[in-house]
């Protein structure tokens, strides 16, 4: 007889969804903020204070992974050079590496002519700044839900990867 199939809420329970739903309640934090400095209508301040915003998150990310630079260096050379395999062949810029201002635009050069249409929506009165905002939040999601999956799939390739410390891990009650 074929073992019971699991419940979804069982499946949801695993430590493994706990890390991915509390990184997306991260990011839907944060791409709100990142909409609300939008649509304040001074062009161009938004884009230092996102990048900021972006960073930090990025970088909570990465350690709830368990992928931050300081936590793959403390990583057995053999499984390092996996590590570093991996990172290459998701193609992302912010795994394992320090997250500077150059990474972040390195990764919205991937969207970058949607950040031009923000920036140039924000001419318009009132309609204008909530496109900005809109777009804002949204690029901001975007950039941060493909970096959550780039390392997920970090993360299934190496199931011996250790689980990142407890004070690694996001809570956001």
């Amino acid at each position: 007889m074929a073992p019971p199939l699991e419940t979804a809420d069982e499946i949801l329970d695993t430590p493994e969804n706990e890390r991915v739903k509390a990184c997306r309640k991260l990011v839907r934090l944060q791409a709100l903020k990142a909409a609300g400095v939008s649509a304040v209508p001074v062009f161009g301040a938004d884009l230092f204070i996102n990048a900021k915003l972006l960073m930090s998150t990025v970088e909570q990310i990465n350690r709830a992974y368990g992928l931050s630079p300081v936590q793959i260096a403390a990583l057995p050379p053999a499984q390092r050079s996996k590590v570093d395999e991996l990172i290459k062949k998701t193609g992302s810029y912010l795994i394992g590496r320090a997250v500077t201002q150059t990474a972040i635009i390195a990764a919205m050069r991937s969207v970058g002519i949607r950040l031009g249409a923000q920036q140039a929506a924000k001419f318009a009165p009132l309609v204008g700044q909530a496109a900005s905002a809109a777009l804002s939040g949204w690029l901001f999601k975007r950039l941060c839900d493909r970096h959550i999956t780039n390392c997920e799939a970090v993360r299934a390739e190496l199931p011996l990867l250790p689980a990142p410390k407890p004070a690694d891990i996001i809570d956001l009650d």
